[in-house]
This record gives structure tokens, sequence and C-alpha cells, in this order.
């Protein structure tokens, strides 16, 4: 029997996660028929990487904001009710039986109101942005919080992390233990390339290489990798930084900062071929990314595959996925000297790292295990 289920993302233009997740859940179960709902907020002020995405196998409908930004922005009941109403009126609701919501408050609002009105049952998803910004920030929210919790068939996490600061946030430490048998972690996963052909010789590596890859908005922090770098260089001059992206707000200001630094820093712009980008990764010593904040970062795993110990920020997503593996370090992402002190502790010991690296089976993150997973709750609930 055919299970119609319905995708909710605000994220779809930006973000390959929600693509590769719903074309390998089809993939892996001819009888779930997948409905993508993608809310695009005009502007959009990230990379536009749609263009990247292949063999979809599942029915997209987006639909493009037509109301007023600055409530959008400001109000969230003004964002839930601008959303449902374009739900409404693109998508059949009455087909649907299961909604998956990709986050707790801005697509999970959604997914309880169907839930209220029309009984579809949903599975919620929680990530950087609920942790970060919502349960820190908007305590006006936690009411509406507690009540998609309680009504989720499933509660999914992206990481770890994400799942203990949720479990201790102000909203939830009190309900947390009678919540437990609907909360699950399941990562994203990488892409089978990657996991096909990992490499850790050394080669052709520049042993005072670093790497960065994604776009330069605020979020990511590529200024403060820059003047962490910079700090770091005052003890190891050959330290040299390659950035591999762009676009985003920020884009000005990191082009400025290349140019000034021009005889260290190179950029190679957006690079999409992941054999090339494969062949950057092993031209490089660290990767490092301290983003602000970080759902899972895939491209950590990316640069694990490559034998590239990494620099992450504390408290995000990737922190706390492997304890007890030596992968790499924690860093404060506002702290410059902290970046740069960690990035030249890793570059000392990047050879004991990587032979932890090497320990890792990669096979644990590929899209079919992390699929299974998935299958089992949509079948279940």
């Amino acid at each position: 029997m055919i299970m119609n289920v319905l995708y909710l993302t605000e994220d779809y233009i930006g973000s390959r996660v929600h693509h590769n997740l719903c074309r390998s859940i089809v993939d892996a179960d001819s009888q779930i028929d997948m409905t993508v709902f993608a809310f695009n907020r005009p502007n959009y002020p990230l990379r536009d990487l749609r263009g990247t995405y292949t063999d979809a196998n599942y029915r997209l409908i987006e639909s493009v904001f037509d109301g007023n930004m600055l409530m959008y922005r400001a109000l969230f009941p003004y964002k839930i009710r601008c959303k449902y109403r374009q739900l409404a009126q693109n998508v059949d609701t009455a087909k649907i039986d299961l909604v998956v919501a990709s986050t707790l408050f801005s697509d999970g609002a959604v997914a309880y109101r169907l839930w209220r009105e029309r009984g579809i049952p949903y599975v919620v998803a929680v990530r950087g942005t609920d942790v970060n910004l919502y349960l820190r920030l908007m305590p006006q929210l936690y009411h509406l919080g507690r009540q998609i919790i309680a009504n989720a068939r499933k509660v999914v996490f992206i990481s770890p992390v994400q799942r203990r600061q949720f479990e201790n946030s102000l909203a939830f430490r009190r309900l947390a233990a009678n919540l437990q048998p609907k909360l699950v972690t399941i990562t994203n996963g990488i892409d089978q390339i990657w996991i096909d052909n990992q490499y850790f010789a050394d080669d052709n590596r520049n042993p005072d290489a670093i790497l960065y890859i994604g776009v330069f908005d605020k979020n990511k922090n590529v200024a403060t990798l820059i003047e962490a770098c910079k700090m770091a260089r005052e003890q190891n001059p050959r330290l040299t930084l390659n950035l591999v992206g762009g676009g985003g707000a920020c884009e000005p200001q990191i082009m400025k900062q290349i140019a000034q630094n021009a005889d260290w820093i190179k950029f190679h712009g957006p690079v999409y071929d992941k054999q090339k980008l494969m062949q950057i990764c092993r031209e490089n010593a660290v990767f490092a990314m301290i983003s602000k904040s970080e759902t899972f970062g895939l491209v950590y795993f990316e640069a694990l595959t490559q034998g590239l110990p990494v620099v992450y920020t504390a408290g995000q997503g990737f922190d706390g996925v492997f304890d007890g593996l030596n992968v790499g370090l924690a860093a404060k992402s506002c702290s410059v000297s902290d970046v740069a002190e960690k990035i030249r502790l890793v570059l000392r010991d990047r050879i004991a790292m990587q032979k932890c690296i090497m320990q890792i089976n990669f096979d644990d993150f590929s899209w079919q295990r992390k699929i299974q997973v998935w299958l089992s709750i949509l079948k279940t609930v």
C-alpha cells in the first residue's frame, strides 16, 4: 500500500540534505510517495544549490513568499500563517498520510496545525536553528514547542549535541525523561562517492595548508577564520589558507581580506565537481570551519574521508559525534585566539589524528544506513 508523505522545508534552496534524504527514502522503498513542499523566501541569502540536485524521484512543490517580509521575520504567528496558507493552496493535504517537518519550530508549527485541523500524524526534526535561535532566544515560543513535541509521533535529532542541548534546555528539561520513547538521533548521511574514495596518503599534501569549503556568510564566520590563521602565522609563517566557495552577505568583506593577504590565501571560488573537491582536500593538511551555528556539518565528514583532521565549533552539530576518537579539536567560534591555537595544535598532531580518522567506519554514515532508520520510523508511526 502506498504511503503518501509530505516533507516540509524552508531550506530546500540552500541545503542538499533535504534533497538527498527524500531521494534516498524513495529509492529505498517504492511504496513511499514523497511530496516536498519548499517554502522559498525572496532574496534568499545563501547560494541556490538546486542546479546540483540530481535524480529527484519525489514531487516538488515550491511556493514563493508573497507577504510582508518584515512581519514574516519579526512575528512568528504571521510566519506560520503565511506558510500554512501557501501549503493549503498548493498541496492536497487530504491525500497525505504522514508529515515530516524538517525543523521543530518553523516547519513543526505547520505540521502541528495540520494535525490539529486534519488529524495528520507528523514526525519532527530538531536542527541547529531550533536550538541556537528559538530555544535560546525566544521563550515566548516554549509553550508552542512543547505542544509540537507532545503531539509528534517521533522527534529526530540530527546530532548528539543538539539532543543534549534540547534535553537540558529550559523549555524541555522537566519533560525530557517522559519524552525519551519518542526521541531518536539520526545524523545526516554523506554521499557514497566520498565513502568509495577515501584517501589518507600524504604524498601531495602541503603540511601547513588549511582548507575551508562553504558559503561566505555571517554564520560561517570566515572572517574570524582568516584572522585566526593570520595569528597562527606569527608562529608558523609557512601556513596557508585555501578558501573554496563564496556567495553570502559577507563575500565583499572576505574578498577584501583575501586581497590584503594574497601571499598566503588562495581563493578557488565555488567548486561543485566532487572529484575536483577531493583533489583539493588531498592537497591540504587540516579542514577548518568555525560556524556560529551548525546542525550537522556534512563537509567535516567529507573532509575526514580525505584524511583531514578538523577544527570545528564547540557545542555545535559535529561536536561529540566521535567522542573518544581524536579526529580534531573544538574551538570557540567567537575567539580568534582560541581558533588560532586549535589550528596550531591540529597541525602539530595531524598525523596522530589521521590514524584515528582511519579507524572510522564511514559506511555507518552512508545514506543507505541512515535511510533504514528513517524507514523504520516512517513505517511504524
